[in-house]
């Protein structure tokens, strides 16, 4: 029987991460093809036309129009096999327990070294999940941190009154009602404990949930 093949998909908007990453990823030999799809309809076409091949996608959590996290239950819609891993600079425990409530399949911090990523490859091949032990340590000195966890589609919403649109104009792109962007924001607010959009969109930027 042939063996089916192990593709690697880079998605990551920093051009100088994504040539030295793919290069390395390469140079290991462990991939029979390596990717980089940052364009939306390319990624899903690619994921649509191969099925039976063995999937692992590199995923940054801060991207130029959309937060990784927003990608993971599209893909997993697609191809539930597919193996994710979330490569971030991201040390904040909010941003790093929201992330882990997509249930990716790794985490891996992009101050770690490939020798981590290697032995991350290592984990999920033997079906285990992996946390470097960067993230791991935050999570350890966490515990005393209140966990406020939003869901990904409040924290795209919360994307879009970053960007200084309206109610109305936040409601219009999501196909909603008024009603329903002003009940997910009072929701956040009370979520959060904070009084006002301001106050709303400090939180989410201090604890590194989205970026200026």
């Amino acid at each position: 029987m042939e063996n089916m093949q192990k593709v690697a998909i880079v998605v990551d908007d920093h051009a100088l991460f994504t040539d030295s990453f793919t290069l390395l990823l390469e140079r290991f030999g462990n991939f029979d093809e390596v990717h980089v799809l940052n364009n939306h309809e390319e990624r899903i076409d690619y994921f649509l036309k191969n099925p039976r091949k063995e999937i692992y996608l590199f995923l940054d959590y801060y991207l130029e129009n959309q937060l990784g996290i927003e990608i993971i239950a599209d893909i997993r819609r697609i191809n539930k096999k597919v193996k994710i891993v979330i490569l971030s600079s991201v040390t904040q425990v909010v941003a790093i327990r929201t992330i882990l409530s997509a249930r990716p399949d790794a985490f891996v911090s992009k101050i770690a070294g490939f020798d981590v990523v290697i032995e991350c490859l290592a984990k999920l091949s033997n079906g285990e999940n992996f946390y470097c032990p960067i993230i791991a340590d935050i999570l350890k000195e966490a515990n005393k941190v209140e966990e406020v966890l939003l869901s990904s589609r409040e924290i795209e919403i919360l994307e879009y009154f970053a960007k200084g649109y309206s109610v109305n104009q936040t409601a219009e792109e999501f196909a909603l009602s008024r009603h329903t962007v002003v009940s997910h924001r009072r929701k956040m607010m009370k979520k959060t404990r904070t009084n006002s959009i301001t106050e709303l969109l400090s939180y989410v930027r201090k604890t590194g949930l989205i970026l200026d």
